[in-house]
Protein backbone atom coordinates (compact mmCIF):
# COMPACT_ATOMS: atom_id res chain seq x y z
CA UNK A 1 0.00 0.00 0.00
CA UNK A 2 1.68 3.26 -1.11
CA UNK A 3 -0.34 5.50 1.12
CA UNK A 4 0.52 3.38 4.47
CA UNK A 5 4.73 3.19 2.54
CA UNK A 6 4.73 7.73 1.91
CA UNK A 7 2.73 7.82 5.89
CA UNK A 8 5.54 5.67 7.47
CA UNK A 9 8.45 7.28 5.27
CA UNK A 10 6.61 10.87 6.67
CA UNK A 11 6.28 9.64 10.53
CA UNK A 12 10.37 8.32 10.46
CA UNK A 13 11.45 11.94 8.69
CA UNK A 14 9.62 13.85 11.44
CA UNK A 15 9.43 11.60 14.11
CA UNK A 16 10.52 14.17 17.17
CA UNK A 17 6.96 16.27 15.88
CA UNK A 18 5.05 13.64 15.74
CA UNK A 19 5.35 12.56 19.61
CA UNK A 20 4.87 16.56 20.59
CA UNK A 21 1.67 16.39 18.35
CA UNK A 22 0.60 13.55 19.89
CA UNK A 23 0.88 15.10 23.52
CA UNK A 24 -0.84 18.61 21.70
CA UNK A 25 -3.86 17.21 20.60
CA UNK A 26 -4.12 14.62 23.87
CA UNK A 27 -4.32 17.77 25.99
CA UNK A 28 -7.54 18.60 24.06
CA UNK A 29 -9.26 15.94 24.97
CA UNK A 30 -9.16 17.58 28.70
CA UNK A 31 -10.15 20.96 27.50
CA UNK A 32 -13.20 20.55 24.87
CA UNK A 33 -16.19 18.85 27.18
CA UNK A 34 -18.36 21.64 28.43
CA UNK A 35 -17.31 24.10 24.99
CA UNK A 36 -20.37 22.81 22.44
CA UNK A 37 -23.16 20.76 21.95
CA UNK A 38 -21.66 16.97 21.67
CA UNK A 39 -18.19 18.36 23.09
CA UNK A 40 -17.85 15.16 25.33
CA UNK A 41 -18.57 13.03 22.58
CA UNK A 42 -15.87 14.72 19.90
CA UNK A 43 -13.53 15.00 23.01
CA UNK A 44 -13.71 10.30 23.30
CA UNK A 45 -13.94 10.29 19.56
CA UNK A 46 -10.29 12.32 19.41
CA UNK A 47 -8.93 10.26 22.67
CA UNK A 48 -9.59 6.82 21.09
CA UNK A 49 -8.28 7.74 17.90
CA UNK A 50 -5.34 9.05 19.20
CA UNK A 51 -4.51 5.87 21.22
CA UNK A 52 -5.17 3.83 18.08
CA UNK A 53 -2.52 5.74 16.01
CA UNK A 54 -0.37 5.84 18.56
CA UNK A 55 -0.09 2.07 18.53
CA UNK A 56 0.06 2.05 14.74
CA UNK A 57 3.04 4.40 15.58
CA UNK A 58 4.30 2.53 17.83
CA UNK A 59 4.94 -0.55 15.62
CA UNK A 60 6.43 1.69 12.74
CA UNK A 61 8.54 3.46 15.45
CA UNK A 62 9.74 0.07 16.84
CA UNK A 63 10.40 -1.53 13.06
CA UNK A 64 12.63 1.52 12.27
CA UNK A 65 14.85 0.69 15.31
CA UNK A 66 15.98 -2.72 15.19
CA UNK A 67 16.62 -2.32 11.18
CA UNK A 68 19.04 0.72 12.32
CA UNK A 69 20.01 -1.78 15.04
CA UNK A 70 20.70 -4.32 12.10
CA UNK A 71 22.03 -2.30 9.45
CA UNK A 72 24.73 -0.60 12.30
CA UNK A 73 25.50 -4.20 14.06
CA UNK A 74 23.91 -2.66 17.25
CA UNK A 75 21.89 -3.83 19.35
CA UNK A 76 18.14 -2.09 20.00
CA UNK A 77 17.50 -2.24 24.23
CA UNK A 78 14.36 -3.32 24.73
CA UNK A 79 13.13 -2.48 27.77
CA UNK A 80 12.14 -5.18 30.42
CA UNK A 81 8.12 -5.03 29.76
CA UNK A 82 8.48 -5.23 25.86
CA UNK A 83 10.87 -8.06 26.27
CA UNK A 84 8.33 -9.88 28.05
CA UNK A 85 5.57 -8.92 26.09
CA UNK A 86 6.93 -9.76 22.52
CA UNK A 87 8.24 -12.87 23.69
CA UNK A 88 4.69 -14.36 24.56
CA UNK A 89 3.17 -12.34 21.32
CA UNK A 90 6.02 -14.24 18.99
CA UNK A 91 5.33 -17.35 20.64
CA UNK A 92 1.68 -17.70 20.54
CA UNK A 93 -0.19 -15.35 17.73
CA UNK A 94 -3.11 -15.74 19.94
CA UNK A 95 -1.76 -14.07 22.66
CA UNK A 96 -0.75 -11.82 20.07
CA UNK A 97 -4.45 -11.45 18.61
CA UNK A 98 -5.66 -11.08 22.30
CA UNK A 99 -4.26 -8.96 23.13
CA UNK A 100 -4.39 -6.47 20.40
CA UNK A 101 -8.40 -6.97 20.90
CA UNK A 102 -7.92 -5.99 24.38
CA UNK A 103 -6.41 -3.08 23.30
CA UNK A 104 -8.05 -1.71 20.95
CA UNK A 105 -11.45 -2.14 23.14
CA UNK A 106 -9.79 -0.51 25.77
CA UNK A 107 -9.60 2.78 23.73
CA UNK A 108 -12.69 2.72 22.18
CA UNK A 109 -15.23 1.35 25.27
CA UNK A 110 -16.31 4.47 26.26
CA UNK A 111 -16.48 5.70 22.75
CA UNK A 112 -18.81 2.82 21.93
CA UNK A 113 -20.57 3.16 25.15
CA UNK A 114 -21.46 7.25 24.56
CA UNK A 115 -22.65 6.18 21.51
CA UNK A 116 -25.63 3.63 22.39
CA UNK A 117 -26.33 5.90 25.31
CA UNK A 118 -27.27 8.63 22.76
CA UNK A 119 -28.92 5.71 20.72
CA UNK A 120 -31.24 3.41 22.47
CA UNK A 121 -30.46 4.79 26.42
CA UNK A 122 -29.52 4.09 29.58
CA UNK A 123 -30.38 0.57 30.08
CA UNK A 124 -29.02 -0.54 26.84
CA UNK A 125 -25.89 1.25 27.26
CA UNK A 126 -25.23 -0.82 30.72
CA UNK A 127 -25.83 -3.83 28.84
CA UNK A 128 -23.54 -2.90 26.14
CA UNK A 129 -21.35 -2.62 29.07
CA UNK A 130 -21.73 -5.95 30.56
CA UNK A 131 -21.11 -7.65 27.29
CA UNK A 132 -17.72 -5.50 26.22
CA UNK A 133 -16.96 -6.67 30.12
CA UNK A 134 -17.29 -10.33 29.43
CA UNK A 135 -15.28 -10.25 26.17
CA UNK A 136 -12.77 -8.43 27.91
CA UNK A 137 -13.03 -11.03 30.46
CA UNK A 138 -12.68 -13.89 28.23
CA UNK A 139 -9.40 -12.78 26.58
CA UNK A 140 -7.77 -11.36 30.26
CA UNK A 141 -8.46 -15.04 31.18
CA UNK A 142 -7.16 -16.70 27.72
CA UNK A 143 -3.93 -14.48 27.98
CA UNK A 144 -3.48 -16.08 31.79
CA UNK A 145 -3.75 -19.34 30.30
CA UNK A 146 -1.86 -18.79 27.44
CA UNK A 147 0.81 -17.37 29.51
CA UNK A 148 1.04 -20.80 31.67
CA UNK A 149 -0.88 -18.59 34.76
CA UNK A 150 1.16 -15.79 35.31
CA UNK A 151 0.16 -12.39 35.91
CA UNK A 152 -1.21 -10.27 33.67
CA UNK A 153 0.30 -7.11 33.11
CA UNK A 154 -1.18 -3.58 32.11
CA UNK A 155 -0.75 -2.31 29.31
CA UNK A 156 -1.20 -5.53 27.12
CA UNK A 157 0.59 -4.01 23.91
CA UNK A 158 4.25 -3.05 23.59
CA UNK A 159 5.02 0.42 25.10
CA UNK A 160 7.20 3.02 23.47
CA UNK A 161 10.66 2.25 24.61
CA UNK A 162 12.31 3.86 20.98
CA UNK A 163 13.56 7.65 21.25
CA UNK A 164 11.75 9.44 18.42
CA UNK A 165 14.49 11.91 17.74
CA UNK A 166 17.19 9.34 17.61
CA UNK A 167 15.34 7.49 14.76
CA UNK A 168 15.02 11.01 13.32
CA UNK A 169 18.73 11.95 13.20
CA UNK A 170 19.95 8.48 12.08
CA UNK A 171 18.27 8.97 8.83
CA UNK A 172 19.24 12.26 8.23
CA UNK A 173 23.38 10.56 9.00
CA UNK A 174 25.63 9.89 6.06
CA UNK A 175 26.92 6.07 5.60
CA UNK A 176 30.40 6.74 6.93
CA UNK A 177 30.81 7.09 10.55
CA UNK A 178 33.95 8.79 12.31
CA UNK A 179 36.14 6.05 13.43
CA UNK A 180 39.45 5.52 15.30
CA UNK A 181 42.21 3.20 13.83
CA UNK A 182 44.39 1.54 16.74
CA UNK A 183 48.15 2.23 15.74
CA UNK A 184 49.05 -1.29 16.95
CA UNK A 185 46.41 -3.41 16.42
CA UNK A 186 44.57 -1.57 13.48
CA UNK A 187 41.35 -1.68 14.56
CA UNK A 188 39.05 0.49 13.77
CA UNK A 189 36.33 1.43 17.05
CA UNK A 190 33.59 5.37 16.17
CA UNK A 191 34.61 7.91 18.14
CA UNK A 192 32.92 8.43 21.35
CA UNK A 193 31.49 11.39 20.54
CA UNK A 194 29.90 10.10 17.11
CA UNK A 195 27.78 7.30 19.32
CA UNK A 196 27.49 8.91 23.31
CA UNK A 197 25.54 12.57 23.48
CA UNK A 198 25.82 14.20 26.88
CA UNK A 199 23.13 16.50 28.47
CA UNK A 200 23.80 19.92 28.88
CA UNK A 201 26.77 21.71 27.38
CA UNK A 202 28.17 17.55 26.57
CA UNK A 203 25.20 17.35 24.35
CA UNK A 204 25.48 20.94 22.94
CA UNK A 205 28.95 20.31 21.76
CA UNK A 206 28.71 17.02 20.10
CA UNK A 207 25.50 18.37 18.40
CA UNK A 208 27.69 21.27 16.91
CA UNK A 209 30.32 18.55 16.03
CA UNK A 210 27.57 16.61 13.81
CA UNK A 211 26.40 19.52 12.26
CA UNK A 212 30.03 20.23 11.36
CA UNK A 213 30.37 16.96 10.18
CA UNK A 214 27.78 14.89 8.33
CA UNK A 215 29.64 11.39 8.04
CA UNK A 216 28.44 9.46 10.72
CA UNK A 217 26.19 6.73 11.12
CA UNK A 218 25.95 5.64 14.13
CA UNK A 219 23.02 5.80 16.68
CA UNK A 220 23.66 8.67 19.26
CA UNK A 221 21.70 7.98 22.60
CA UNK A 222 21.72 10.46 25.56
CA UNK A 223 23.12 9.96 29.28
CA UNK A 224 23.69 12.40 32.27
CA UNK A 225 27.61 11.64 32.13
CA UNK A 226 30.16 8.77 31.78
CA UNK A 227 29.10 7.08 34.71
CA UNK A 228 25.79 6.71 33.04
CA UNK A 229 26.78 5.56 30.00
CA UNK A 230 28.74 3.02 31.79
CA UNK A 231 25.89 1.67 33.42
CA UNK A 232 23.97 1.45 30.83
CA UNK A 233 26.25 -1.92 29.50
CA UNK A 234 26.44 -3.24 33.06
CA UNK A 235 24.42 -6.57 32.88
CA UNK A 236 22.54 -6.72 35.61
CA UNK A 237 19.79 -9.86 36.65
CA UNK A 238 16.98 -8.70 34.50
CA UNK A 239 19.35 -8.26 31.66
CA UNK A 240 20.65 -11.83 31.80
CA UNK A 241 17.00 -13.23 32.57
CA UNK A 242 14.67 -14.60 29.97
CA UNK A 243 11.15 -13.34 29.28
CA UNK A 244 9.52 -15.96 30.51
CA UNK A 245 11.33 -15.95 34.00
CA UNK A 246 10.62 -12.43 33.88
CA UNK A 247 6.81 -13.11 35.50
CA UNK A 248 6.07 -16.11 37.78
CA UNK A 249 3.96 -18.95 37.70
CA UNK A 250 1.62 -18.90 40.21
CA UNK A 251 0.22 -21.26 42.69
CA UNK A 252 -2.70 -22.12 43.48
CA UNK A 253 -3.65 -19.46 45.73
CA UNK A 254 -2.34 -16.91 43.33
CA UNK A 255 -3.92 -17.78 40.41
CA UNK A 256 -7.63 -17.83 42.61
CA UNK A 257 -6.50 -14.13 43.50
CA UNK A 258 -5.45 -13.12 39.72
CA UNK A 259 -9.13 -14.94 38.43
CA UNK A 260 -11.14 -12.64 40.74
CA UNK A 261 -9.31 -9.38 39.72
CA UNK A 262 -10.19 -10.64 36.40
CA UNK A 263 -13.54 -11.05 37.15
CA UNK A 264 -14.19 -7.86 39.58
CA UNK A 265 -15.47 -5.45 36.37
CA UNK A 266 -17.71 -7.78 35.32
CA UNK A 267 -19.10 -8.50 38.36
CA UNK A 268 -19.41 -5.11 39.32
CA UNK A 269 -21.35 -4.43 36.06
CA UNK A 270 -24.04 -7.48 36.67
CA UNK A 271 -24.62 -6.13 40.27
CA UNK A 272 -25.22 -2.85 38.52
CA UNK A 273 -27.85 -4.33 36.28
CA UNK A 274 -29.34 -6.21 39.19
CA UNK A 275 -29.06 -2.98 41.87
CA UNK A 276 -29.06 0.02 39.88
CA UNK A 277 -25.92 2.29 40.64
CA UNK A 278 -27.51 3.80 43.07
CA UNK A 279 -27.26 1.17 45.58
CA UNK A 280 -24.41 -0.15 47.67
CA UNK A 281 -24.31 -3.51 46.81
CA UNK A 282 -22.59 -3.20 43.55
CA UNK A 283 -20.07 -1.05 45.27
CA UNK A 284 -19.51 -2.74 48.39
CA UNK A 285 -19.01 -6.13 46.31
CA UNK A 286 -16.15 -4.40 44.07
CA UNK A 287 -14.24 -3.21 46.95
CA UNK A 288 -14.17 -6.43 48.93
CA UNK A 289 -13.86 -8.43 45.37
CA UNK A 290 -10.81 -6.46 44.57
CA UNK A 291 -9.44 -6.21 48.39
CA UNK A 292 -9.21 -9.91 48.60
CA UNK A 293 -8.08 -10.49 45.42
CA UNK A 294 -5.18 -8.12 46.12
CA UNK A 295 -4.50 -10.29 49.62
CA UNK A 296 -4.27 -13.45 47.66
CA UNK A 297 -2.04 -12.23 44.87
CA UNK A 298 0.10 -10.62 47.55
CA UNK A 299 0.42 -14.03 49.67
CA UNK A 300 0.79 -15.95 46.98
CA UNK A 301 4.51 -14.14 46.70
CA UNK A 302 5.66 -14.57 50.34
CA UNK A 303 7.91 -16.08 51.72
CA UNK A 304 6.60 -19.08 53.64
CA UNK A 305 7.81 -18.48 56.84
CA UNK A 306 7.58 -14.47 56.51
CA UNK A 307 10.75 -11.99 54.75
CA UNK A 308 10.14 -10.31 51.68
CA UNK A 309 8.11 -10.87 48.99
CA UNK A 310 9.82 -12.83 45.85
CA UNK A 311 8.03 -10.79 43.26
CA UNK A 312 9.80 -9.78 39.94
CA UNK A 313 10.21 -5.94 38.90
CA UNK A 314 7.33 -6.57 36.71
CA UNK A 315 5.48 -7.95 39.32
CA UNK A 316 5.86 -5.22 41.61
CA UNK A 317 4.97 -2.61 39.20
CA UNK A 318 1.61 -3.94 38.11
CA UNK A 319 0.92 -4.97 41.86
CA UNK A 320 1.46 -1.24 42.66
CA UNK A 321 -0.38 -0.30 39.86
CA UNK A 322 -3.37 -2.17 40.75
CA UNK A 323 -2.92 -0.85 44.53
CA UNK A 324 -2.79 2.90 43.14
CA UNK A 325 -6.07 2.09 40.88
CA UNK A 326 -7.85 1.38 44.49
CA UNK A 327 -8.22 5.10 44.84
CA UNK A 328 -10.97 4.90 41.88
CA UNK A 329 -13.21 3.53 43.98
CA UNK A 330 -14.00 7.23 45.12
CA UNK A 331 -15.10 7.89 41.84
CA UNK A 332 -17.48 4.74 41.20
CA UNK A 333 -20.80 3.47 41.67
CA UNK A 334 -22.91 4.84 44.85
CA UNK A 335 -19.52 6.34 46.60
CA UNK A 336 -19.50 8.61 44.02
CA UNK A 337 -23.05 9.70 42.88
CA UNK A 338 -23.75 10.08 47.20
CA UNK A 339 -20.40 11.36 48.05
CA UNK A 340 -17.72 12.75 45.87
CA UNK A 341 -19.72 13.77 42.99
CA UNK A 342 -21.29 16.65 44.92
CA UNK A 343 -18.44 18.05 46.63
CA UNK A 344 -16.97 18.08 43.08
CA UNK A 345 -20.28 19.94 41.78
CA UNK A 346 -19.68 22.52 45.00
CA UNK A 347 -16.82 23.07 43.73
CA UNK A 348 -17.13 23.58 40.59
CA UNK A 349 -20.02 25.98 40.94
CA UNK A 350 -17.26 27.74 43.09
CA UNK A 351 -14.88 28.66 40.97
CA UNK A 352 -17.53 29.18 37.66
CA UNK A 353 -16.68 32.82 37.36
CA UNK A 354 -12.81 32.92 38.03
CA UNK A 355 -11.52 33.09 34.32
CA UNK A 356 -8.74 30.49 34.64
CA UNK A 357 -10.16 27.55 37.23
CA UNK A 358 -13.37 27.53 35.48
CA UNK A 359 -11.07 25.99 32.82
CA UNK A 360 -10.52 23.10 34.81
CA UNK A 361 -14.31 22.88 36.13
CA UNK A 362 -15.42 22.70 32.43
CA UNK A 363 -17.30 26.11 32.88
CA UNK A 364 -17.05 28.48 29.67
Amino acid sequence: MDFFKQYDDFLLKNASQITGIEASLRSLTYILPGRFHDAEFASQALYAALNLLGLYHNAILRQAAHSHADETKSEHEESAFNKYINFWSTNSPMHKRCSALLSIISYTQVLMEMGVLKKWGKQAQWRWIAALEAVKVALRLSLFKLTSNRMNLYPHHLQRDVDPASLERNRRMASVPERYTGERSGVEMPLMRSTIEFDAKQSAAAAARRSNNNNSNVSVRKFGDVTDYLMSKVLTPEKLRRPDQMVHIMNAIGKSGEVLYILRPLLYVLAVLKYGRMSWKPWLLSLAVELLSQAMVRQAFEQPHGGRSKMMPLEKQEYARRLQLLWLNLLRGAFYMRITRPRLERFCNSVENKPVLSIAAGKG
